[in-house]
């Protein structure tokens, strides 16, 4: 049962977590549980290091200085801290997905850069692992025990944490087709409201930064035609496991039938309607 203060008002993180936790457990009842969920989509999120930078990119910049060891929580494939590689002494990616680790291996290897190292474990239980920058970016939505992760993040790292998240954070922008799928509404993941309450209530004062219109996310990719549209989304859905035993062809005709609600036509192409007007945002503090 969550725990109360003693004005009978939860407090910030037991609310994230037990936003967590509901989603964990919705998933899990619908869908079953999975070993490596991002195993499936490492190669979406693979990026040349070598690119010019983006707006979020050249913001993350900013923070990061020639000697600094950059520590990428929940890294990945390295796609926004290989580029940093480039830019400082070190960068260490602690993150437990052995899919992930593989990509992030070949883009190293391919862009020549041998100051970067892959960790293969959950930040908590990750021993021995200091640097100068923490970058976060898009973990904390599943961060089943926050307080914790927060709190290791403050005796790691020397000086700044750097906090990725959109302003609505990806897993919930998936919430129309899910509905759709299931008959019921997404238990949704907390986002930087949540956080920043969480925070606040550490006694962290950090600053939330808007960098601008999100950059296009490698689980809501852009698709020329309706059909494409249709198939992409089918496609994601069952990488990412939350269709279960629900047909894809049930949810390729859902789609299909509602499309117009769930999708909208942009220049280049068909995308998520809870994509357009999603921010790119930093939550960022100095380390204590």
């Amino acid at each position: 049962m969550a725990t109360k203060d003693s004005v009978g008002i939860r407090s910030a993180s037991v609310t994230h977590d037990s936003m967590v936790a509901a989603n964990v457990a919705q998933r899990e009842r619908l869908a079953g549980q999975r070993d490596d969920d991002w195993a499936a989509l490492a190669q979406n999120f693979q990026a040349d290091p070598r690119r010019k930078l983006d707006s979020l990119l050249t913001k993350i910049a900013s923070y990061v200085e020639a000697d600094d060891v950059l520590v990428d929580v929940g890294g990945g494939t390295g796609r926004l801290s290989l580029p940093m590689a480039l830019r400082c002494k070190e960068v260490v990616i602690v993150d437990p997905s052995e899919g992930m680790r593989g990509v992030f291996e070949k883009t190293a290897k391919e862009a020549g850069i041998s100051n970067a190292c892959y960790v293969a474990s959950n930040w908590v239980g990750a021993e021995g692992i200091e640097g100068d920058v923490a970058l976060v970016a898009h973990v904390t939505y599943f961060v089943r025990e926050i307080a914790p992760f927060l709190a290791k993040l403050n005796s790691a790292i020397r000086r700044r944490v750097i906090v990725c998240v959109r302003s609505v954070p990806p897993p919930n922008q998936i919430g129309p087709f899910f509905s759709l799928a299931h008959g019921e509404d997404i238990a949704p993941l907390p986002g930087h409201n949540e956080l920043v309450g969480v925070l606040e209530e550490l006694g962290v004062t950090a600053e939330l930064i808007d960098v601008g219109p999100a950059t296009v996310s490698a689980t809501a990719l852009i698709r020329k035609t309706r059909v494409e549209a249709v198939k992409g989304e089918v496609e994601a859905a069952e990488r990412m496991g939350w269709l279960g035993t629900v047909p894809p062809e049930q949810l390729a005709k859902l789609i299909d039938e509602h499309f117009d609600e769930l999708l909208v036509e942009t220049e280049e192409g068909f995308l998520r309607r809870g994509v357009i007007d999603a921010r790119d945002l930093l939550i960022t503090w100095e380390a204590r």
